[in-house]
């Protein structure tokens, strides 16, 4: 057993992992972007997190996007000049439309519910279901999915994790967690899902209030007589790797499979 438990990773693994080279890492904890989870004091060695996964995928997200590590720092930190970063990204729109569209739900209030269409990509995830007493508890379950994953060595490097709410009521936390991983995992865990219209609500808040999206969007759906097609998702953007403790800038897509819109203005 690893000195400090099972759930935490060396350089050496997050790196194989996450398909960074060290160096990346160190130089990306030198830019104050990431802090590991533990440093021995003894040996010097570093212990990453799930969190600290994330925080690594999501760096180097936006590198792919064009910005260089200290335009990343502004991204995270320079909370005045958004609409400056969002014009940064519009000049390397091509190709990245999913991306833009990602730093665009940033400018989203605490308290807007609007409705959008969107679509939900195809893709291959690894699944655990879990009845969760709140929304702690299934924090901790999704973390241990997200680590149950890593250790395949198939995780996706770019597409989002989430979970489904497995009953239809909003209270209640029936929770598929999903994991999106390589196309060629065949685990028991396995489970696919096609390319499908959608409509969303980009929730800005902490996760307590995911459920308040929820009903907005339910209540969207059933007035509208809109046909959907799938459990709701909760797709995760921004949170707790690039935001901290700052809960209340944490950034939601609740999303519900529904027929093709396609054609339809919302």
């Amino acid at each position: 057993m690893k000195k400090y438990g099972d759930n935490l990773f060396q350089i050496g693994e997050a790196a194989k992992i996450l398909g960074v080279t060290r160096k990346a890492i160190l130089v990306y904890e030198e830019m104050g972007l990431l802090t590991p989870a533990v440093k021995d004091k003894d040996s010097g060695f570093r212990y990453y997190s799930a969190d600290n996964l994330a925080q690594i995928r999501s760096i180097r997200s936006l590198q792919t996007l064009g910005l260089s590590l200290k335009e990343v720092a502004e991204y995270y930190y320079d909370t005045e000049n958004i609409d400056a970063h969002l014009q940064r990204l519009l000049e390397l729109r091509a190709g990245l439309d999913r991306n833009i569209q990602t730093l665009q739900t940033r400018a989203v209030r605490q308290g807007d519910l609007t409705v959008h269409s969107t679509a939900l990509p195809r893709q291959v995830c690894f699944c655990r279901r879990y009845q969760c007493r709140d929304t702690a508890e299934a924090a901790v379950n999704l973390r241990s999915t997200y680590i149950a994953a890593a250790r395949t060595g198939l995780m996706s490097k770019t597409l989002r994790f989430f979970t489904m709410r497995m009953t239809p009521d909003p209270n209640v936390l029936d929770l598929m967690c999903c994991i999106p991983v390589e196309e060629h995992f065949d685990g028991p865990e396995r489970m696919e899902f096609a390319e499908t219209s959608a409509l969303c609500v980009y929730y800005r808040g902490p996760y307590e209030g995911i459920g308040d999206a929820v009903r907005a969007l339910a209540v969207y759906v059933q007035e509208h007589g809109v046909q959907t097609t799938g459990p709701f998702r909760s797709i995760y953007l921004e949170g707790p790797p690039n935001r901290g403790e700052n809960s209340g800038d944490y950034i939601t897509q609740v999303s519900v499979p529904v027929k093709d819109l396609r054609g339809e203005q919302r």
